[in-house]
């Protein structure tokens, strides 16, 4: 008894799968903001102090905030309230400083391009980061934590029970690559509709935007199933990305073989393909990093285990963690 009362709370679902989303982000932000400021740091001396100057603080400034978007998520998934507000304001202000970085101004933004290419696919995120950490469940546990009341506890038989770290990454990855899939689907879907009558053949577009949108239901349909340890999740997560990517790849090839002899892609066939992979297929690309995850040795124990039948002798079984959602 004393043992339970004094286990840690969960952190709901839906706050643990936002502070990964926003961990994430910024992890990937600093990155990219990193390598900005290292080729800003590499012409410094070849470019006016009037350029120099304004470009540099640029890129501190955004360094510092994809910096603290990472801390903050690390926070926030500890139950900390303020990273809530603070990261609700990153959601507001991350188109402004993506744009600012010398990009054209708001009345000449290409919105369509913007929408599918990486960028749109990081405000994707951060929106629905944003949108997670303020769902009922999130809300209620930390307005508890701000009060100090204790959690009420878990149910008998599952609050116990505890993934081991490979599949609760799969099931993070499966999460956040389905929502940004489907995002990304439906984006793409409505800008199809939008480019119907232009006489563009919309077929590699199309099975681009189809393969997306089956990957994000089997993602979010297999994150569930891995939470709950079925055998056949581990195999439909492995043949999903492999697949997915495999018709992202014809779609571009289909894509590229209809243009007209002078309007090929930077970098030819190969540089639109890994555009293609690098921005529309980061969903599968994490899909694939969840596929390495649920075959690591803990996690086919972990199978094994809950495979076995329910009988009170058998005393290492792992015991199933509660449903999410």
């Amino acid at each position: 008894m004393g043992n339970d009362e004094s286990r840690p709370v969960d952190v709901p679902v839906v706050l643990r799968i936002s502070a990964a989303v926003w961990l994430f982000l910024g992890i990937l932000g600093t990155l990219w903001s990193l390598m900005g400021l290292l080729i800003v740091l590499a012409f410094g001396g070849t470019i006016p102090v009037a350029t120099y100057l304004p470009a540099l603080a640029l890129s501190l400034g955004s360094e510092a905030v994809f910096v603290a978007a990472g801390v903050l998520s690390v926070l926030l998934g500890r139950g900390v309230r303020p990273a809530r507000l603070v990261l609700t304001l990153f959601a507001l202000i991350l188109p402004a400083v993506i744009f600012f970085r010398g990009g054209p101004p708001v009345g000449e933004v290409p919105w369509a391009q913007v929408l599918l290419s990486p960028v749109g696919a990081v405000c994707a995120g951060a929106l629905a980061a944003t949108v997670l950490m303020w769902l009922p469940p999130a809300h209620r546990y930390l307005a508890r934590r701000r009060a100090g009341l204790p959690e009420p506890p878990a149910s008998s038989g599952a609050g116990s029970g505890r993934l081991p770290w490979p599949l609760a990454g799969a099931v993070w990855l499966l999460v956040v690559s389905g929502v940004i899939a489907a995002l990304q689907a439906v984006l793409g879907m409505t800008l199809l509709a939008g480019t119907l009558g232009s006489g563009a053949n919309p077929a590699p577009a199309l099975l681009l935007w189809l393969t997306l949108a089956a990957a994000a239901a089997a993602d979010l349909v297999c994150a569930r199933a891995v939470r709950r340890a079925k055998p056949f999740s581990r195999y439909i997560v492995t043949v999903i990305p492999l697949a997915g990517l495999g018709l992202m790849v014809l779609a571009t090839l289909a894509g590229v073989s209809s243009m007209s002899p002078g309007s090929t892609p930077p970098g030819g066939l190969p540089g639109a393909v890994l555009l293609t992979v690098l921005s529309q297929g980061l969903p599968l690309l994490g899909g694939a990093a969840a596929a390495v995850l649920v075959w690591l040795p803990a996690s086919r124990l972990h199978f094994r285990n809950s495979s076995l039948p329910s009988d009170p002798s058998i005393t290492d079984r792992s015991p199933l963690p509660p449903a999410w959602g």
